[in-house]
């Protein structure tokens, strides 16, 4: 296995443990309700899927052409 997949690969990490982290936290500012975390989870995998952040990065363009 060589090494030149490992920068995409940890960064792919890095911003899954950011995201995700709110669920480790045990801060007051962070939600535990239910529909917060599944809110969080929605958005975050929209955030991150370019088959769903396709669709609204075309509309937010088409809105500045």
């Amino acid at each position: 296995m060589g090494k030149e997949h490992t920068v995409g690969i940890e960064r792919d990490n890095s911003n899954t443990r950011h995201h995700l982290g709110r669920f480790t936290r045990r801060a007051k500012v962070v939600s535990k309700k239910a529909e917060m975390v599944g809110a969080s989870l929605k958005l975050w995998r929209g955030l991150t899927d370019p088959a769903i952040s396709g669709q609204f990065q075309k509309i937010a363009l088409s809105i500045y052409q």
